[in-house]
């Protein structure tokens, strides 16, 4: 896309507001209506339509809000009913509904890519953040507010209970392309690929897996995953380093435990706590991480930093404690008792 011709038009666009609801709400839709046919007709539609709900009397924006938000309470419900239904163990009522719900959101047009901007869902902050930082997208990054992203893993997850596995793969992608830093979409993703016996595959996407995994028991679930796999490979001193790398994320995991358990009483091995070092060689050799990816450390980091000097509190402790709990440097943790509780901001 032209993004210079764009800007250009919407420069345009904006300089005719005069700050009268009453005159730019026509001025907007008049030039809403002349852009409609343009190259980048789409874009500036949108962009003048969000214009418009920012000039909109406050009593029409509530009843919009409401509008919407009848819609919205009438998807999450369909949703809880499917959460029911799957506790219920009844799969197949389950799949219906969120088969009806499914081609419901995709016949709505709202949230669709178009040359300016890209949607997506993403659970909590650092995933866009993160999303933003290393992938560079082009286009403005919007949150959409359908949850897309639950829906299809949702989906996903039925499918994959009833043994449609392809299904399930296809659906737990669309999910993926709603929110790309999930890694519980990103997991329920690798596992399609397990349990149709294709390790390496696993293997693969759980090493991807470490570069979007920033809380301890993301990092725990990866390594017993690849613990899994070398079981499955017959690689059982790389198995022990990883369940007692998962070990170091999640001390009490009853999983690892009882997978090293496994494999002693299995294979008859005798299993020493690894040392540094050798979990560091081990690591090196099988190519898969020693730790949280750098990137997301220097960049939850980075930004907790520039916040904390720019006295944005909130997210300071947000960003910083990502840190702390991936590392448990002791700097940052002074860091962390610099910020203070929102009882002293308030005072």
């Amino acid at each position: 896309m032209d993004n210079q011709k764009y800007d250009e038009i919407m420069r345009k666009i904006t300089s005719g507001l005069t700050g009268d609801p009453d005159k730019d709400l026509p001025y907007l839709k008049a030039q809403t209506e002349m852009y409609k046919d343009h190259e980048l007709g789409t874009e500036i539609v949108r962009a003048c339509g969000r214009l418009i709900y920012e000039v909109l009397p406050e009593d029409t924006k509530k009843k919009l809000s409401q509008h919407f938000s009848n819609d919205m309470t009438g998807i999450d419900s369909t949703l809880e009913e499917v959460k029911f239904n799957i506790y219920k163990k009844d799969p197949e009522k389950a799949l219906s509904l969120i088969e009806g719900l499914v081609e419901k959101v995709e016949a709505l047009p709202m949230f669709q890519d178009d040359e300016v901007s890209t949607y997506f869902t993403f659970d909590e902050a650092f995933e866009e953040i993160l999303y933003t930082i290393t992938r560079k997208p082009q286009k403005t990054v919007r949150q959409a507010t359908i949850p897309y992203a639950e829906i299809y893993f949702l989906y996903g997850n039925i499918l994959f209970e009833i043994g449609r596995y392809e299904d399930a793969r296809a659906a737990l992608e669309k999910a993926m392309r709603w929110n790309p830093m999930s890694v519980r979409i990103a997991f329920e993703h690798a596992e399609t690929y397990k349990i149709m016996g294709d390790i390496d595959k696993t293997e693969q996407l759980t090493k991807e897996i470490f570069k979007i995994a920033f809380k301890p028991a993301m990092l725990a679930r990866c390594y017993r995953n690849l613990g899994y796999i070398y079981i499955e490979k017959q690689k059982l001193h790389e198995a022990i380093i990883c369940y007692y790398l998962s070990m170091q994320y999640e001390p009490d995991s009853k999983q690892a435990q009882s997978e090293l358990y496994y494999i002693s009483q299995q294979f008859d091995v005798a299993i020493d706590p690894p040392t540094r070092q050798e979990m560091k060689d081990t690591a090196k050799a099988s190519k898969f991480p020693l730790g949280p990816d750098e990137d997301i450390l220097g960049t939850a980091y980075t930004l907790g930093k520039q916040c904390l000097d720019e006295k944005k509190y909130d997210l300071a402790a947000y960003l910083l404690q990502i840190v702390y709990d991936l590392t448990d440097d002791q700097d940052v943790g002074k860091m962390l008792e610099l910020i203070p509780r929102t009882d002293e901001k308030l005072n």
